[in-house]
C-alpha cells in the first residue's frame, strides 16, 4: 500500500457536489481516504478567464499502482462530465483530479509525471497540502516553506453560506 496525495478541484457545475462525489468515487475504486484537507476557494490558474475553482487535498492509501490510478481517476473525471479530448488547456472544468504526491516515488512517463511538477508553483495545492501534511518534504523542501515562498492570497477556505 501506498500514501497517495491527490489533488480535487472543480469550477464547473455544482463545485461542492463534484468534489464529495469525487471523493465517494475515490473511496471505493481507489483507496481508503485518510485525511482530508479543508475546501479552499480559488482563483482560476492559467490564461483562460474563468470562474473561481474549489479545491481540496487529500490522501489516500491505495493498493493501485501510479499508472492504473491514474486511469481510475480519469474514469471518475469522465463520470463527472469531463471529455480531456475537447476542452481548453487550463479551462474551465467539472472534476479536476491530479496525483501530486505518490509514495516515495519518482515516476516520469508519458501523460504520468509524479511528483506532480508544478506543485511547487500553485498555492491552491500547497495551502491545503500543508493543512494535512505541513512537514512533508518534497526535493528536500518541507511543504510550509515551499508555501512561505509563493503568494496565497488568492486562496481561502470555502465558506458555502
Amino acid at each position: 500500500m501506498a500514501d497517495v496525495y491527490l489533488g480535487l478541484g472543480s469550477n464547473l457545475g455544482n463545485r461542492p457536489a463534484q468534489l464529495a462525489g469525487a471523493r465517494d468515487a475515490i473511496a471505493s475504486s481507489t483507496g481508503k481516504i485518510q485525511a482530508a484537507s479543508s475546501i479552499y476557494d480559488t482563483a482560476p490558474w492559467g490564461p483562460i478567464p474563468q470562474d473561481n475553482y474549489l479545491n481540496q487535498v487529500i490522501r489516500i492509501t491505495t493498493a493501485l499502482p501510479p499508472r492504473d490510478l491514474l486511469k481510475a481517476l480519469h474514469e471518475i473525471e469522465r463520470a463527472a462530465g469531463r471529455n480531456r479530448a475537447n476542452e481548453v488547456r487550463y479551462g474551465p472544468r467539472t472534476l479536476d483530479l491530479d496525483i501530486l504526491i505518490y509514495g516515495d516515488k519518482a515516476v516520469r512517463e508519458d501523460g504520468l509525471t509524479i511528483p506532480h511538477p508544478r506543485i511547487a508553483e500553485r498555492a491552491f495545492v500547497l495551502v491545503p497540502l500543508a493543512e494535512i501534511a505541513p512537514g512533508l518534504v518534497l526535493d528536500g523542501t518541507p511543504v510550509r516553506e515551499l508555501l512561505g515562498r509563493i503568494d496565497s492570497r488568492s486562496v481561502a477556505r470555502y465558506d458555502p453560506s
